[in-house]
């Protein structure tokens, strides 16, 4: 598999697969599991080792936690949710953004909520007596990274809640996080601050956005290299030279092949940029669905790595 190939199609896709993939395998164990009568040691063995525990020198001892309990969901309803806003927040996500940074921002949500998580129930007294015992999963810290990150950067776009309930995306914005911070004191506290978690997350990939700088690109950086190293698949032609991999827009490489001049080339980035700028400043004021077929066909392909 090279990288192309693994950011060819959209992201969210991927992800959906996964977490359902993964849904579907523990829910099939665990039905043999209680048919055998076993299921009490595999409720055992996913709370140990798949979720996220509270406590300190277990959390060291499992340390792949974190990422393990993004992709974990307890019950149908659990990750139906989950998936759901998934779907319809992530589409929305790479349209304006891209696939690399929605896995990015996907994995560093969950990353955040299992750090806020861990240290509210590490230093907040109210939560010290239930901390050997608490454990945490689900993919809602990672989705809401993607939520927020989306209400922040383009807060103005109206979207209908199930295709009916038009709202603007900085109110949704509002109304999750408000949800989740007067449910702190309820039953799923452990749930609703790791939730906070990925929205902090969410909240400073939109900031740093709009200073030129993507908080995901480190992580990015790392995924590349991992996924370069797979084999290619069989029946592809393979090269024994080093990979070398650039994310370049096709309209660039198109130009560059018809043998443009340096100062043409240049000139058409800049152009398509100011024609990105225009775009991206048209959706903040008027909403993505007030773009023309065109536009939206244009920012589609700009964004496309």
């Amino acid at each position: 598999m090279d990288i192309k190939s693994f950011y060819k199609e959209s992201m969210i896709n991927k992800l959906l697969l996964i977490n359902v993939a993964i849904y579907l395998v523990l829910t099939i164990v665990r039905v043999v599991m209680a048919l055998m009568e076993y299921d009490a040691i595999f409720d055992i063995f996913s709370s140990s080792y798949l979720s996220l525990p509270a406590e300190p020198k277990r959390l060291i001892m499992r340390f792949w936690t974190p990422i393990t309990y993004m992709f974990v969901h307890y019950d149908f309803w659990h990750i139906f949710g989950n998936m759901l806003w998934l779907f319809f927040m992530g589409k929305i996500f790479v349209e304006n953004f891209n696939n690399k940074q929605a896995l990015g921002l996907y994995l560093m949500g969950g990353l955040g909520g299992a750090l806020l998580f861990t240290l509210f129930y590490n230093l907040i007294p109210a939560f010290h007596h239930v901390r050997a015992i608490s454990t945490c999963v689900g993919a809602s810290a990672a989705v809401m990274a993607i939520v927020i990150a989306l209400c922040m950067a383009r807060p103005n776009m109206e979207v209908r809640i199930f295709g009916i309930l038009p709202v603007t995306l900085k109110w949704l914005g509002i109304i999750y996080v408000v949800f989740d911070v007067v449910q702190i004191s309820g039953s799923n506290s452990g749930g609703h601050i790791a939730h906070l978690g990925g929205a902090l997350v969410g909240f400073l990939f939109a900031m740093m956005i709009r200073r030129g700088k993507d908080i995901t690109a480190w992580l990015n950086s790392i995924i590349d290299k991992v996924v370069s190293i797979w084999p290619s698949r069989p029946g592809k032609a393979s090269t024994k030279t080093k990979m070398h991999i650039s994310y370049i827009n096709t309209e660039y490489t198109e130009h560059s092949a018809r043998n443009m001049s340096d100062s043409d080339f240049n000139q058409q980035k800049a152009d398509d940029q100011k024609r990105i700028d225009e775009i991206l400043d048209k959706i903040s004021k008027s909403g993505y669905n007030n773009l023309t077929k065109e536009e939206k066909e244009f920012l589609f392909k700009m964004s496309r790595k």
